[in-house]
């Protein structure tokens, strides 16, 4: 059989191929270079959801060793400084277990710490390997909270006294934080290390081993803290001080250098309030002169992986490390769609390291020139590299089973927007695309950002015979500027909508779109936008409208990042300018709405909550308009990257099916 009858032979993905998938998620090299730590997650329909296993590989070996069997959640792997114990969190069946491995050869001797409630994460180890440090969500009792009273029955209250006291994908935090422990291996102690109503993340040990740096966020976005900020603290005896006296702006992810006088990390230092459209660049911090310069002062992106795909469920990775002795500092940087791995020294020295058309969404670095890190294109949803003296060597196949079908190749391309501007944007064609034939096309469209990756969703639409597009249009969140970023500031639903009906009406022009076919379709803020669409023109056939924005008024409200989105979004609040607000506010436009439009939601989305869709639902479905609303019991603003797997299944036939009764 000829290449081409194979090609026609081998079907695209269905949303059922979604069981199939194996994805990296963790990954560490240990300091000596020899061994690859790393974490696969996959889909069980047994359980419907999903486990994920630790791997030890030898790097001059061909298989890797499965160090955990069961049907629980490994994660958080992390090597003691001289390479011989490995530490991680294990949970399964709801009991958490902190795991030290204490000879790689022998994956057998593995002694296990259990954690009475909630698990370990972020996991670091002192530099004598006698500690580990780590993060906890911890219970913690207002002194104005009473317990039980004798013969009185308990109460059933949540009381609020945060402005954020409730999160997606962690539900009420009301009277729970995440704080800051440490293990003393030795003897199994936990120790806890802050005790207060701020959350803390990102511990790292210094060289020394005598203090820990620490992120502190509290949960009022309009205060300093709020945006986050570094601590540093002496262990154990040394209370916990703010690394930046008077730094205003957003501090993440610090790493240590030689010698604990300097932190680097990656931040902004603008004023409160501030939105999340401020990109953060890498810094380095005089620890001893409590000071803090720029390592790249001319640089317009923002560290972190910003590509939106439905491969992973964390997104950004604001992530700087900076390996012990060594004297580069290594980051990611997103970067028109692609998102590309780089090292800086404290001189401003620059090296890009792993660059092209996919996304680079891990890395572990050791001193001497040899980094770790997962890639993703979109021919595969991921696979783990060693890059080292210039060269990239592959070490997994995670996924061999796609190239028994046939997938889309993304083809990209720019297109004229508002004002000159050009807008970068792709085109997903069907496999055995037929030039002279005529398809129907789905626009999706987002606030944040389309990339290179890999995207389960936009194969499967492309296999069931549409032309799948997308543009990254003014406002998306990295990769083309801040200021390109910030441009739909005060404006959404302004020149942003116009572009992409620009880019629109670029697609029609080509003889393969059917003009008279087209679907839009997007979620989160891309939600807001197909809503706002559909307000605003009649030129869909069809909608589906995903975790969405429709009120700006309640949103501010009843979102767990409401105040600093709805502020940023709409540069104003509901109380100073209601009707300014409401302008920005899709269901404003309800009676204009008249595309057929599904509605997709979840009951514990605490991001863009449930009542979202119930306003806009109401209205549509009292204006006698064709609207359906699907609601995913349990699930939360990641659904379509999270979600139980039997769900994220029916979400894409739900989707797809839409779409072919329509278009």
């Amino acid at each position: 059989m000829n290449s081409e009858n194979l090609n026609q032979s081998r079907r695209g993905l269905i949303p059922e191929d979604l069981l199939k998938f194996r994805w990296a998620v963790d990954l560490t090299l240990d300091p000596t270079g020899t061994f690859a730590a790393y974490t696969v997650k996959q889909p069980s329909a047994e359980i419907n959801g999903y486990v994920t296993h630790l791997y030890v590989r030898k790097l001059d070996e061909a298989m890797p060793r499965k160090v955990t069997t069961g049907s629980g959640q490994a994660s958080s792997p992390a090597w003691s400084r001289d390479g011989a114990k490995l530490a991680f969190a294990w949970s399964e069946d709801g009991v958490n277990t902190l795991c030290v491995l204490n000879a790689i050869h022998a994956p057998d001797q593995i002694r296990r710490f259990p954690l009475p409630g909630a698990g370990m994460s972020g996991l670091d180890w002192s530099a004598d390997s006698t500690k580990i440090v780590g993060v906890r969500w911890t219970p913690m009792r207002h002194p104005e909270d009473q317990g039980p009273r004798p013969g009185i029955p308990a109460p059933t209250i949540r009381v609020i006294r945060r402005l954020r006291y409730k999160m997606d994908g962690a539900g009420w935090v009301h009277d729970r934080y995440t704080q800051i422990w440490v293990l003393e291996v030795a003897t199994g102690d936990l120790v806890q290390v802050t005790n207060s109503e701020i959350d803390f993340s990102e511990p790292k040990w210094s060289g020394s081993g005598e203090r820990i740096a620490f992120v502190g966020l509290a949960r009022e976005q309009n205060t300093e803290l709020g945006q986050g900020q570094i601590f540093v603290c002496d262990y154990p005896d040394g209370g916990a001080q703010l690394l930046i006296p008077g730094w205003q702006g957003a501090m993440r992810s610090p790493a240590w250098g030689d010698g604990d006088r300097f932190i680097a990390f990656a931040g902004h230092n603008q004023p409160t309030p501030v939105n999340r459209r401020i990109f953060m660049t890498p810094f380095v911090a005089d620890v001893t002169a409590r000071t803090a310069r720029p390592l790249d002062p001319d640089l317009k992106e923002e560290v972190g992986n910003y590509a939106v795909a439905d491969q992973r469920a964390g997104l950004a990775n604001i992530t700087v490390r900076w390996p012990h002795g060594d004297r580069w500092i290594y980051y990611l940087l997103t970067e028109q769609g692609g998102v590309n791995l780089y090292r800086i020294d404290v001189d401003g020295t620059t090296e890009r390291l792993v660059e092209g058309d996919n996304v680079a969404f891990e890395y572990s670095p050791i001193a001497g020139d040899r980094v770790l890190y997962g890639l993703a294109d979109p021919a595969s949803p991921g696979d783990l590299y060693v890059w080292q003296g210039g060269k990239s060597t592959k070490l997994t196949a995670l996924n061999p089973w796609l190239r028994d079908h046939t997938l889309s190749t993304p083809e990209s391309y720019w297109y004229d927007g508002v004002d000159g501007a050009k807008v970068h944007a792709w085109v997903l064609k069907p496999p055995n695309f037929d030039p002279t034939q005529r398809y129907p096309t789905i626009v999706y469209v987002h606030c944040s950002m389309f990339s290179w990756d890999f995207n389960h969703e936009f194969q499967c639409l492309a296999a069931a015979g549409f032309v799948v597009a997308y543009f990254n249009q003014r406002g998306t969140t990295a990769g083309y500027g801040q200021d390109w970023t910030r441009a739909s500031e005060g404006d959404q639903g302004g020149k942003d909508y116009e572009e992409i009906m620009l880019g629109v009406d670029e697609l029609i022009s080509r003889p393969y779109v059917d003009g008279d076919r087209l679907g839009v379709t997007g979620g989160s803020c891309g939600g807001f936008m197909t809503n706002w669409i559909v307000g605003h023109t009649d030129r869909f056939k069809a909608a589906v409208t995903q975790r969405s924005i429709v009120n700006q008024i309640s949103m501010f409200g009843t979102s767990d990042i409401g105040p600093e989105c709805t502020l940023g979004e709409t540069s104003d609040t509901p109380w100073s300018s209601l009707e300014a607000v409401w302008r920005q506010s899709p269901i404003a436009y309800a009676e204009q709405i008249h595309t057929p439009l599904l509605i997709v939601h979840s009951t514990e989305d605490h991001r863009c909550p449930l009542e979202q869709a119930e306003q806009l639902f109401a209205a549509l479905r009292w204006l006698g308009r064709e609207v359906e609303l699907v609601i995913f019991e349990g699930e939360n603003h990641g659904l379509s990257r999270g979600g139980r797997p039997g769900n994220r299944i029916e979400r894409l036939r739900r989707i797809g099916g839409w779409f072919e009764k329509h278009l």
